[in-house]
C-alpha cells in the first residue's frame, strides 16, 4: 500500500525529530523564508557498496507498510531505488519518508545494481533544496489526472514525475518524464516535456505552450505544429 509523504510512517513507530536527526548527523538549516533545506551524512565514504555517483533526483513516493521500506526517486527519465537499511540507512529512508511528492534531492550514493532504466542505491547522504528545481511550478501544475481535450477518452494522470496513460478507462502506457529547457528536435523552443517509455526507443520530446492549473497545451517537438490541449476532467 502507498502511503501519503505527508503521513507515511511505519505502524507503531513516529518520524525523527529534530534531535534524533541531529544525533544521526542531520542538520536543518533555512534556505530562505517559508523554505527549510534538509541535511543527512550518514559519513560513510563514496564507493563503499559501489559505483559512486552525485546526482539530483526528484521524490515520487515512499512505501513504508511493508517488510522492507524503501523510497523512489526519478533523475531524468531515470528511477531510483533506496531500501531501508538494504542497504541504506534507515533514518535516511525515514527522513525521505517526510518530505513531499517532488521534493528536489542532491543525492552522494552508490550504485548498488544497475537495470535498463533504473538503479538500487545505497545512499550515504542527501540534501533537500527547493532551490534545485527549476520546474517546480511546471512540475506542480502538471499532477493530477488530464482529459485530452479533442478526445475524452483519453486521459493521463502524473503523480511526481511518472504518467499513466488510459483509453476509456483501460491502460495504455505508462512512462517516465524529464523536463528540461529543450530538446534535439525543439530547434531551442521550451521548455520540454521528454517521456521515456522503454530502453530501446527515442524518447518523444514535448514542446510546453502552456501548463496551468486548468489546462496543458503542447506540442511535438519535429512535428507539424499541431498543438494539443488537455484540460481537468
Amino acid at each position: 500500500m502507498l502511503i501519503p509523504l505527508g503521513c507515511a510512517k511505519r505502524e507503531g513507530e513516529s518520524f525523527m525529530n529534530l534531535k534524533t536527526l541531529m544525533l544521526v548527523g542531520a542538520a536543518m538549516t533555512l534556505a530562505s523564508v517559508g523554505q527549510a533545506q534538509m541535511f543527512i551524512d550518514s559519513g560513510v565514504e563514496s564507493g563503499t557498496r559501489g559505483e559512486p555517483i552525485e546526482d539530483v533526483a526528484m521524490l515520487h513516493s515512499c512505501i513504508f507498510e511493508t517488510e522492507v521500506p524503501s523510497c523512489q526517486l526519478t533523475s531524468n527519465g531515470f528511477t531510483y531505488y533506496v531500501s531501508w537499511n538494504e542497504p541504506t540507512p534507515s533514518y535516511i529512508v525515514e527522513a525521505m519518508g517526510t518530505l513531499h511528492v517532488n521534493a528536489p534531492l542532491w543525492l552522494r550514493a552508490d550504485i548498488v545494481e544497475m537495470g535498463d532504466m533504473s538503479a538500487e542505491l545505497a545512499v550515504h547522504a542527501f540534501r533537500h533544496d527547493p532551490s534545485l528545481d527549476p520546474y517546480a511550478e511546471i512540475r506542480a501544475n502538471l499532477q493530477g489526472q488530464w482529459v485530452f481535450a479533442a478526445d475524452p477518452a483519453y486521459t493521463s494522470t502524473v503523480w511526481g514525475d511518472q504518467v499513466t496513460e488510459e483509453i476509456n478507462g483501460d491502460y495504455s502506457s505508462e512512462y517516465t518524464l524529464q523536463l528540461a529547457d529543450a530538446c534535439e528536435k525543439s530547434n531551442g523552443q521550451g521548455p520540454v516535456m521528454i517521456a521515456y517509455i522503454d530502453p530501446w526507443s527515442e524518447p518523444p520530446c514535448m514542446i510546453i505552450e502552456a501548463v496551468t492549473a486548468d489546462k496543458m497545451i503542447m506540442q511535438l517537438a519535429g512535428g507539424d505544429g499541431t498543438l494539443y490541449k488537455y484540460v481537468r476532467p
